[in-house]
């Protein structure tokens, strides 16, 4: 919730009588009665914090102005409810900040992280500025930026799949770092992982967290950052959707990483992320540059994609890289083709144990071996062939 929001709850909570016997006789040309005036420390930074999705921000709490509230006192009239609702709101912001510091910056030895919460995340930010299209962002805005991306993934999410908030409970928690070093000792603390060199690093149950470090040999720009934390943040989601719990290395690796790629692929246009290193180190990484719609018509046109049968047998760490493009062109048929309702219910018979074969019956009525016909009748009619 915002702080304009916050006061607004406050400021409701007071009797009508009390604000009538409060009002001055004139509007004071100062705050227009409202009692605080937007603090003028934080310039264009000010569009940022007030993000609706945005509860506290490390930078607004710093200010030594307003001390996070983003308003301050005026002093030109009496307003006492407004200036409790200030100072309120300061104590607020400064037992979070403090909670943060102890929780992470001290287990890397400073206290120089940046960190957002919003409405269903809590961000920690290292990250170098960089340019997004044509606009350099500093640490501060990219943090504020993948807060709003974070949010958006989450929120198409749960409509996508036809979801209530309820269905998605509990907190993201994301760590996006510069350095190796700050991720190498986060990482394993917040997953229970070792790093093994590994760029990031996932718990996904009973705590939802991602933590990574932008290494420039594979996450060059924003544009491939963005497209890693909508594979990997699709992964924390798909985890936490009740009933909560990771399927990947219960022979469901299909829907694990498809659905992965697939809202990579909707969201950035390419698929050019694998959860597990070693799959990176095979012939072929960056399959296809990360555009698999013709190449998997190619794959159908001479019968050598991966069969649904074969497929739906394996974990997530067992997929080759056509195996890959396959889990994603099977979950882009269930969902384009028969919506995200049913696909919803496949998750959720996975989660509960299901074997894929009554699964896919009860909802379907197809089998493992019937599926293929209409799945490359689909594909044949949607995926382009090279070239056209």
């Amino acid at each position: 919730m915002s702080w304009l929001r916050v006061v607004g709850l406050l400021l409701a909570l007071i009797p009508a009588a009390l604000l009538r016997a409060q009002e001055p006789s004139t509007t004071c040309r100062a705050c227009g009665n409202t009692g605080s005036i937007q603090c003028s420390k934080h310039g264009k930074q000010l569009g940022l914090e007030g993000d609706t999705a945005v509860r506290f921000c490390s930078v607004a709490a710093e200010c030594k102005a307003c001390a996070g509230a983003l308003a301050v006192d005026c002093k030109q009239c009496k307003r006492p409810d407004v200036e409790a609702a200030l100072l309120e709101r300061q104590r607020l912001v400064r037992e979070w900040l403090e909670q943060r510091r102890v929780a992470v910056d001290d287990t890397v030895g400073h206290r120089t992280l940046l960190h957002l919460e919003t409405t269903h995340c809590d961000l920690v930010c290292s990250l170098k500025p960089a340019t997004v299209g044509k606009v350099k962002f500093d640490t501060h805005a990219l943090m504020h930026l993948y807060g709003q991306r974070i949010e958006a993934l989450r929120e198409r999410f749960r409509t996508t799949l036809e979801l209530t908030d309820e269905d998605l409970p509990g907190r993201l928690r994301v760590y996006m770092f510069r350095d190796p070093k700050e991720h190498g000792i986060v990482g394993p603390h917040e997953t229970g992982m070792g790093t093994a060199g590994s760029i990031g690093l996932k718990q996904m149950g009973p705590e939802f967290v991602y933590s990574m470090w932008q290494d420039p040999r594979s996450v060059a720009d924003d544009e491939a950052l963005h497209r890693n934390i909508v594979h990997n943040v699709t992964h924390l989601l798909l985890s936490q959707m009740l009933p909560m719990q990771w399927i990947g290395n219960r022979s469901f690796g299909w829907i694990d990483e498809g659905l992965a790629h697939w809202f990579e692929d909707q969201v950035t246009g390419r698929c050019m992320n694998y959860c597990f290193e070693e799959v990176l180190t095979m012939p072929g990484a960056g399959w296809k540059n990360g555009q698999w719609r013709s190449p998997v018509r190619v794959l159908v046109e001479e019968g050598h994609l991966p069969t649904f049968a074969a497929l739906s047998t394996k974990n997530t760490d067992q997929l080759t890289f056509e195996e890959h493009s396959a889990a994603f062109a099977y979950v882009d048929f269930l969902i384009t083709a028969h919506g995200g309702a049913k696909f919803r219910e496949l998750v959720r018979a996975a989660k509960r144990g299901q074997a894929t074969r009554d699964a896919l019956q009860a909802i379907y009525q197809w089998n493992p071996l019937t599926i293929e016909a209409p799945f490359q009748e689909w594909v044949r009619a949607t995926y382009p062939l090279p070239g056209r």
